[in-house]
C-alpha cells in the first residue's frame, strides 16, 4: 500500500501536467502573444539600459510599423463591407430582434463612453496647472461637419477624405468712429476644407442604404448581397492571415514603446482602466439588462441569470461566446422553455453582432488609448469612435483577434495615433472573458424577451397547420415578337392556380415564387 502512494501521486502530477500542456496547445495563439509581451517588456528594459540613439529606436519600432500598415490595409473593407452584405431576416422576430440589438448595443456604448470621460483613467493631473481646452467640445461647426460627412461627395474619395471647419482668427484693426485709441479687434473666419483621414460617417450611412436598397430590389438584389458576403469571407481570411505576423509585431510594438516612454505612471493608467471597464460590465449585465428584461415581460430577470449559470460559467473560462453557442441554446430551451425557432434564430446571429461587452471594451479602450497621447476629442471624432466599435464588434466573432488588435483598427479608422494600443494586450485576455459573459448574457435576455413578448405568435403557428400559399399567375410567352400569346397547358406547369407548402419547398423553388408574386405584384 504505501509503494502505491509515490506512483499514485507521480500519475496525478502526469494527469496535471497534461491537462497543462492540452490547455497551452488550445490556447497557443493567445500564450504567444503574451509571450511577445514579455519578452517585449525584457527587451526594452536592456535596450533602455544601453539608452540607444533614436535613429536606432525606428528599427527596434519597423516589424510593429509594417503590422500597423498591413492592418490600415483591410481597415476600409471592414467597414464597409459588413453593413452592406448583412444578415438574412426571420419575418416574425426579425424586427424585435434587431431592436433588442441595437439598444442594448447602444446602451453599453453610452456606459463604457461615459465612464471613461468622466474619470480620464489616461489623463496625468498635475497639480497647479490647469488643462488647456483651446477647443470647445461641442460646436454647432462639429454638428455641421457630421452632416456633411454622412453625404460625401463621392464615396471613393470617402475612402481617404472628409470634410473638416477651422476657425481662423485674425486681428483686424478697429476702424470705430471717434475713436483715439488703436484697437486690435479679433475676427473669426471659418475655412471648410477636406483633411486626409477616413469618413467613417459616410461608408457607414452608405453601407447601410446599400443594404436596405438590395434588399427592395429582389434576386437581382440577393446576388449583390451575395458578392459582397464573399469580399467580406475573404476579408476576414486576409485579417487572419495578417494575425499570423501579430505576435511578432506585437514583440516590437512593446520593445519600442518601453524604449520610449520613461515613466511608470502608464502601470497605474491601465490598473485604472482595467477597473473602469469592469465596473461598466458589471453596471450594463446586473443593471441595465436586467432591468430591459423586467420593464419587457414583468418578470424576475435573476432567474433567467440562474437557469444559464452554466452556459456563463463556459464563456468565462473559455472566452469565447461562440465555443459556448452550443450550451447557451441548451440552456435557453431545456432550462428556460424558449421556442426553438426564437433560439435558433436569435442566438447564432445574436452571437455575431450582440457584443455589448466587446462594444462596451472596444470604445472605452479608443478613448483611453486618446487620453494618453494628450489629444482633445470633438463631438464628431467620438461619434466616429462609437459607430466604428460597433462595427468592430459586430466582425470580432468571426475575426480571431485580439483587443489590442481591434482597438488599433478602430483609432487607424478614425485617423488618430494607435501605437500605444499594444499595452493593451497585455490586460485583454482577462477582460475578454468578462466581455464574453456578457456578451452570453445579453443574448439569452434577447431571446427571453423576444419570446415573452411573440408568446401569441408562437402559439397560434404552433396550433394552426401550415397555411398554403396561393399563387394567381398568368404566365404569357412571346415567341419570336409576334402577337400572338402561347398560354401555358393547366396540365403542364398548373400556373393558373398553385397551392403549395413553403415546408416542402427547396431554396430554389422558393425563390422561384417569389419571383413570380414580385413580378405579378
Amino acid at each position: 500500500m504505501e509503494t502505491n502512494v509515490p506512483e499514485q501521486e507521480s500519475g496525478n502530477g502526469r494527469g496535471l501536467v497534461k491537462k497543462c500542456w492540452d490547455a497551452l496547445v488550445q490556447n497557443s495563439y493567445l500564450a504567444a502573444i503574451l509571450s511577445a509581451v514579455a519578452l517585449g517588456l525584457t527587451a526594452g528594459l536592456i535596450l533602455k539600459y544601453f539608452q540607444i540613439s533614436e535613429h536606432d529606436k525606428q528599427y527596434v519600432g519597423f516589424p510593429g510599423e509594417i503590422l500597423m500598415q498591413m492592418l490600415q490595409l483591410v481597415t476600409l473593407m471592414l467597414l464597409f463591407l459588413p453593413g452592406a452584405s448583412g444578415f438574412d431576416t426571420h419575418r416574425m422576430i426579425a424586427g424585435r430582434a434587431a431592436a433588442y440589438f441595437l439598444s442594448t448595443t447602444l446602451m453599453s456604448l453610452t456606459i463604457g463612453i461615459v465612464l471613461v470621460m468622466m474619470f480620464e483613467p489616461g489623463t496625468v493631473h498635475v497639480e497647479g496647472e490647469d488643462p488647456e481646452d483651446d477647443q470647445p467640445f461641442f460646436n454647432i461647426d462639429s454638428l455641421m461637419d457630421i452632416i456633411r460627412n454622412m453625404a460625401p461627395k463621392c464615396l471613393i474619395q470617402a475612402c481617404f477624405r472628409q470634410y473638416e471647419t477651422d476657425r481662423l482668427e485674425y486681428e483686424v484693426e478697429s476702424d470705430e468712429f471717434n475713436s483715439s485709441l488703436d484697437m486690435n479687434v479679433t475676427e473669426v473666419r471659418l475655412s471648410v476644407k477636406y483633411v486626409d483621414g477616413t469618413n467613417i460617417l459616410g461608408l457607414i450611412v452608405w453601407a447601410l442604404i446599400f443594404r436596405i436598397i438590395f434588399n427592395r430590389i429582389g434576386i437581382d438584389g440577393k446576388i449583390l448581397l451575395e458578392v459582397f458576403h464573399a469580399f467580406n469571407e475573404a476579408t476576414k481570411i486576409i485579417v487572419d492571415m495578417i494575425l499570423s505576423f501579430l505576435p511578432v509585431g506585437v514583440l516590437f510594438l512593446t520593445t519600442s514603446h518601453v524604449v520610449e516612454f520613461d515613466d511608470v505612471e502608464t502601470i497605474f493608467q491601465i490598473g485604472k482602466f482595467m477597473a473602469l471597464v469592469i465596473i461598466g460590465l458589471i453596471i450594463h449585465s446586473t443593471i441595465v439588462l436586467p432591468l430591459t428584461y423586467f420593464l419587457c415581460t414583468r418578470r424576475n430577470p435573476y432567474d433567467v441569470i440562474k437557469e444559464i449559470s452554466p452556459a456563463l460559467k463556459k464563456a468565462l473560462f473559455s472566452s469565447s461566446s461562440v465555443a459556448t453557442l452550443p450550451l447557451t441554446i441548451q440552456c435557453c430551451e431545456s432550462r428556460l422553455m424558449i421556442d426553438k425557432s426564437v433560439t435558433q434564430y436569435m442566438l447564432p446571429i445574436g452571437t455575431n453582432i450582440n457584443m455589448d461587452g466587446t462594444a462596451l471594451y472596444e470604445v472605452a479602450a479608443a478613448i483611453f488609448i486618446v487620453q494618453i497621447n494628450h489629444i482633445h476629442l470633438k463631438i464628431g471624432q467620438l461619434i466616429a469612435i462609437t459607430l466604428t466599435s460597433a462595427v468592430s464588434s459586430i466582425g470580432s466573432s468571426g475575426i480571431p483577434a485580439t483587443g489590442g488588435m481591434t482597438t488599433m483598427f478602430v483609432l487607424m479608422a478614425v485617423g488618430l495615433p494607435a501605437k500605444e494600443a499594444t499595452i493593451l494586450v497585455v490586460v485583454e485576455w482577462l477582460l475578454d472573458r468578462f466581455n464574453s459573459v456578457v456578451n452570453v448574457l445579453g443574448n439569452c435576455f434577447g431571446v427571453a424577451i423576444v419570446h415573452q413578448v411573440s408568446k401569441g405568435q408562437l402559439g397560434e403557428t404552433e396550433q394552426r397547420p401550415p397555411r398554403k400559399r396561393e399563387v394567381n399567375t398568368s404566365v404569357s410567352l412571346v415567341a419570336e415578337r409576334s402577337s400572338r400569346e402561347q398560354v401555358i397547358d393547366d396540365e403542364e406547369l398548373s400556373l393558373d392556380r398553385i397551392q403549395f407548402n413553403p415546408e416542402e419547398l427547396t431554396q430554389d423553388e422558393e425563390d422561384m415564387f417569389n419571383a413570380l408574386e414580385y413580378q405579378e405584384s
